[in-house]
Parts: C-alpha cells; sequence; structure tokens
C-alpha cells in the first residue's frame, strides 16, 4: 500500500534533505497571475478591484492580445499591439481564455472594474450599444512584467492528469477552525532508473496567491495536507521529477506552467477543494441529477431571451419534462441552417403545451455555445428564444465535455424530472414533439 505523508514529504535520497510542509505563501501583488494553461487555453487570475458587495458585485472587463516580439511589454499602441476585449460583465476574479494559437511571444492580459456605465441599466450580456466610461476604469496588467504563454503539443502530450484533491473529513487538523485535503495522483509512466519524484505545488484559490512548493521530490503518490484555512479553497498541481533535467526553472512559472529546458509541465490544476460558498447567494441546492450537471454556474442563473435577462436553475427547470441541451456555433454553416428549424419545433411546443397543458409535455432547450469568443455568442444567441450557459462560464465548457461534443451542431435530448439521457444527439432525426414525448411515458 502507498504511504501517505501527513506531516513531512519524504524526498528523493538523491536530493539528500527532507522539506517539511508549508502553507502556501501568500503574495499580495496586485496584478494579474497566471493559473493554468495548455496548448490551446490560458487561465488568469487577479485581485479583487474597488469594494464589490453581495448585491452589486464588481464587473469586470478583461481584455487581452498576442505579444508581437520577445521586447513587448505589455502596452496598448493601437495597431497590432491594440487589445481585445473578452468580457465585459465577468463578476468573478479568475478566467479563461480558449481557442489561442499562432502566438510564440505569448499572450498579455489587462482587467478593469468599471464604476459608470454610459447606459442606464445594462443588460446581463452588454451589446455594442453600451459603452463602458474609460474614464472610470484603471486597466491592471500582469504582475511580473513577462507575457503568459501556452505550451507546444509536444509539452502537452508529456504532462500528467491533474491531481484529485479532496476533503479528509476523518483527518483531524491541528489547528483550530482548519481542515485537511487529500491529494492523490496517478503514477508516472517512465522508464526505470529516469523517475525520481514528484513535485508537488498548491495555491489558495485567490487573485492575490501564486503557486508555491510544498514539497521537491515526493516518492508516494498521495498526501494529506493539513492546517488549510482559506474560505476560498485550494488548488494543486504536480508534475514528475527526471533524472537529467536540465535548463528549468521556477522563475518561468510567472509566464508558464513549465519550468523550461526539458523538464516536464506541471499539470493541470487539480479542482479547487475546502472552498466555502455563501448560503445566502448560492440559492440552496438541489439532488436533480439534471442540476447537477451545472457545477459552479454563477449564480445558478442561466441567460434567457437573448441575453436581456436571467432565470435561475430551479425556475428554469420547474415542471419541465423535456430538456435539450444544444451544442452550436454561429461559424458552423450547418449550425445555422438547423437552428432555424430548433427555433420552430420550439416555440409549437411550447404553444401546443400552453393550449393543452394536460397532454402536452413542457420543454426548454439550453444553448451550449461552441463560438470562438465572446460576441459570437452574442450575436448567435440574440437569434434564439431559449435559455443559455453565460459564454465566460466553466460551466460551459464542462457541460460540452459532458456531452462529448466532438462536432457541432449537437441536440441532447434529457428527461427534465430525473436528467436521464434520452438521446445523446437528436439532429438528423425528426424534430416531433411526439417522438419525444414517447420516451418518457
Amino acid at each position: 500500500s502507498t504511504c501517505i505523508h501527513s506531516v513531512q514529504f519524504q524526498v528523493c535520497s538523491s536530493l539528500a534533505r527532507r522539506w517539511s510542509i508549508k502553507s502556501a505563501q501568500h503574495k499580495m501583488n496586485e496584478g494579474i497571475i497566471l493559473v493554468d494553461a495548455d496548448d490551446a487555453s490560458i487561465t488568469v487570475s487577479w485581485p479583487s478591484i474597488g469594494k464589490p458587495s453581495s448585491s452589486h458585485p464588481t464587473k469586470y472587463t478583461l481584455q487581452y492580445r498576442p505579444s508581437t516580439s520577445s521586447t513587448d511589454n505589455g502596452i496598448d499602441s493601437g495597431g497590432s499591439l491594440l487589445y481585445n476585449s473578452l468580457a465585459t460583465d465577468i463578476t468573478s476574479t479568475t478566467a479563461r481564455k480558449r481557442n489561442l494559437t499562432g502566438a510564440g511571444h505569448g499572450f498579455w492580459f489587462r482587467v478593469s472594474a468599471a464604476t459608470k456605465v454610459k447606459t442606464g441599466n445594462p443588460a446581463p450580456l452588454k451589446r455594442s450599444g453600451a459603452s463602458l466610461d474609460k474614464s472610470s476604469m484603471d486597466y491592471v496588467g500582469h504582475t511580473y512584467r513577462r507575457s503568459f504563454k501556452v505550451l507546444t503539443m509536444m509539452e502537452q502530450s508529456r504532462r500528467m492528469q491533474a491531481p484529485v484533491a479532496r476533503l479528509d473529513r476523518s483527518a483531524v487538523s491541528p489547528s483550530p477552525n482548519s481542515y485537511v485535503a487529500h491529494v492523490s495522483w496517478a503514477p508516472y509512466q517512465e522508464e526505470e532508473g529516469v523517475f525520481l519524484g514528484f513535485k508537488l505545488q498548491m495555491r489558495e484559490n485567490s487573485g492575490k496567491v501564486v503557486w508555491s512548493t510544498v514539497a521537491k521530490c515526493l516518492s508516494g503518490t498521495e498526501v494529506r495536507k493539513k492546517n488549510l484555512t482559506s474560505r476560498h479553497g485550494y488548488m494543486f498541481r504536480v508534475r514528475p521529477v527526471l533524472q537529467g533535467e536540465t535548463g528549468g526553472s521556477e522563475s518561468n512559472l510567472d509566464m508558464s506552467v513549465s519550468e523550461g529546458g526539458n523538464v516536464v509541465p506541471f499539470s493541470n490544476a487539480s479542482d479547487v477543494v475546502g472552498a466555502r460558498r455563501d448560503k445566502a447567494r448560492s440559492g440552496g441546492s438541489s439532488s436533480s441529477d439534471l442540476m447537477k450537471l451545472f457545477k459552479n454556474l454563477p449564480k445558478n442563473a442561466l441567460f434567457s431571451k437573448g441575453g436581456i435577462s436571467k432565470v435561475s436553475l430551479s425556475d428554469a427547470f420547474a415542471n419541465v419534462d423535456l430538456v435539450f441541451f444544444y451544442a452550436s456555433a454561429h461559424w458552423c454553416p450547418p449550425c445555422r441552417k438547423y437552428t432555424p428549424q430548433l427555433v420552430k419545433f420550439y416555440n409549437d411546443a411550447k404553444r401546443f403545451h400552453a393550449s393543452n397543458p394536460t397532454r402536452a409535455k413542457s420543454v426548454e432547450i439550453v444553448f451550449i455555445s461552441a463560438d470562438h469568443d465572446l460576441n459570437g455568442f452574442k450575436n448567435y444567441y440574440a437569434t434564439m428564444p431559449w435559455l443559455a450557459v453565460p459564454f465566460e462560464a466553466d460551466t460551459r465548457e464542462h457541460l460540452m465535455s459532458w456531452m462529448k461534443v466532438t462536432g457541432v451542431p449537437k441536440l441532447m435530448c434529457l428527461d427534465g424530472r430525473s436528467g436521464k439521457i434520452l438521446e445523446s444527439n437528436s439532429v438528423g432525426r425528426a424534430l416531433d414533439l411526439t417522438r419525444f414525448s414517447k420516451m418518457i411515458k
């Protein structure tokens, strides 16, 4: 059986020393830091700006641009150095930009919080007519003046899978009001004699905290981390330590998930463990398998009416018999051809149920965008009468992964009462309410 190191991590004999567990050190750097990256996406985080309240959380504008050269310092001076907006209504201090390719010098990000908006009551999805008051914005750039880099395909192929982190309620943490996390990962497959151990890092799930090394060379594949106190929770990542590592430096982790040289990059981050939600804002929880699919959905709310308003999950699926998940994108010609057919089916089903609720099954559709940017999502969703997962929410990618989307359009039919999949893809089959209704009789 594998030993679990609780108080002190065992390190490789080749390092000839032992490392005590230390809590990740808080670094109060006022800027954007790199949280995670792969060969096509970058996740960033930043400190809170302004003084948000539970009723009026700060909304952030996040922008990015490719770095043009090794001497590019991230300044916006027009032309190829002009920043593009990713989103203008982010309420969290962490965001992920996907579909990043072709920038050998990396990417620059900047973020700001707007205290004024020139339009009176902005919609959840701001249209082109709602312009932010630039005089009320102070852009925050990278903490360390280095662009963030995605991995190469080769680097990505060498990474380990993300570790699994969970609360260990059976273990007692020595400090009052603290908790214990159990972190485990899969063994690394490498030729005998090359592998030395595992390097483990952790960070508090806060925009003010960077990654910190807690063990340089572990011999096992699981640990317990005690004395954790943050209400924001923690995440972990791991990489193998191999003989003959050269050219790597932890200083490179300011801009990449790789230390450089021939060192294997760190894994993706684990899920956050230990985060405590505000019960007053969580809206409660549901035992429905359908509701559980919307993991980490901001404010437990979906967009409705083309983005003009929002609706809570509990209201969205109340007394709904058939739920459809629609994965689609505006750049996809087959999607643009299929969407009007689905709109007709949806409107007819709604009308039929309204006129005869005892005989007709109720229907709801949720749009899960495969668009490449926020504007594409906004413009496409404006043509749809149903609900949508917010574009910036990680829930969107989680649902696409759960649906196993390999191509669009894809329309998955589920039982609205249980969340059971009734038909994995209805595209290419008859959009017939009677046909779908027979599946839940």
